[in-house]
């Protein structure tokens, strides 16, 4: 969006999202307009697609190449079509049919912007930046208060992932909740959905009773958790959508990553923890259980890996530790 909006500063600019993900762009100041779907409701592509096509865009950029964002393009009627590329030709066979491990030749957002170029667009690579809405910018001030915290005084952890090979023990991220506090003085947030909760009250169990830790997941929107997010001292968490939001706000952030490929990110102020196994990474996206059945590129992962990682990015960013 970015990009587009400095290469063409007087255009209007949509974005169609699904509703549970609108706070991803509502802060956007390269946004104009925001189509929303609706996926609950029936007829809610229909209502979708009869709104871009009265918006009236010359151009579409398919983020997703799916059926339902065809759908969408097919209704703008636009002039100008392009699509993101996911993946080189050939990485499906070798990683599904083959079984061999993914190396991203490009990062994610080289490809992104690549989408551009039918539009005569072409952008240089720059870190993603996240804007968080005002309102929920407030909402996160009020509830750390009301927790007695202050900015830059806890740490943001995000223990889920909705691929269950992408989630690092629970246990584990307690050791290192416990570690932050005791070393760094950091006490735990911790974040995620409604159905991550659970997972969030493991952690809060393992840090144990002197380990001071504030379950948020389920209790704020999207949007409200980056606005929690933004005033961190730290954020630890699996690739997952949270821990992107955190590096595209610039707070230090701690990635632990297993049957993905971390290399489709840049991790320029940041840390990644990534045990590099033989058969890693396995996966595009992650999965529900490890094929080989050992899962050694997330059991070989220690706490104290982790913990090591996040005193030194700290310190690299200028906090004592």
């Amino acid at each position: 969006m970015a990009a587009l909006r400095t290469a063409r500063p007087g255009c209007e600019i949509g974005f169609a999202v699904k509703s549970q993900f609108a706070d991803l762009v509502a802060g956007d100041p390269s946004v104009d307009r925001i189509h929303v779907l609706d996926t609950s409701a029936p007829g809610g592509l229909r209502e979708l697609c009869r709104g871009v096509r009265a918006a009236g865009y010359a151009a579409v950029v398919d983020l997703h190449r799916n059926a339902r964002s065809a759908a969408i393009v097919r209704a703008a009627r636009a002039s100008v079509t392009a699509e993101y590329v996911k993946r080189d030709r050939g990485d499906w066979l070798r990683v599904r049919l083959f079984r061999r491990p993914f190396r991203a030749s490009r990062r994610l957002v080289e490809r992104y912007l690549e989408a551009l170029a039918p539009l005569g667009v072409d952008a240089p690579y720059a870190k993603p930046r996240f804007h968080v809405a005002a309102r929920d910018a407030a909402w996160g001030e009020a509830f750390v208060a009301g927790r007695g915290l202050r900015p830059r005084s806890y740490a943001v952890v995000a223990p889920g992932a909705v691929w269950a090979t992408k989630r690092w023990p629970a246990e584990r991220f307690g050791a290192v909740a416990r570690d932050l506090f005791v070393d760094l003085g950091l006490p735990a947030v911790l974040v995620g959905s409604a159905a991550e909760r659970p997972i969030c009250e493991q952690v809060a169990a393992a840090a144990g009773a002197d380990s001071p830790t504030t379950v948020a997941a389920g209790e704020a929107t999207l949007g409200g958790t980056a606005g929690i997010v933004a005033q961190a001292a730290l954020f630890l968490g699996n690739d997952s959508g949270l821990t992107h939001v955190a590096m595209a706000l610039d707070t230090p952030t701690v990635a632990v990553f297993g049957p993905t490929d971390p290399a489709q990110f840049d991790f320029e102020g940041h840390a990644v923890v990534f045990a590099d196994t033989p058969c890693s990474a396995c996966s595009f996206f992650g999965g529900e259980r490890c094929r080989l059945r050992h899962w050694d590129c997330m059991r070989l992962i220690e706490a104290q890996d982790v913990s090591r990682a996040a005193r030194a990015l700290l310190a690299a960013r200028g906090r004592s530790t």
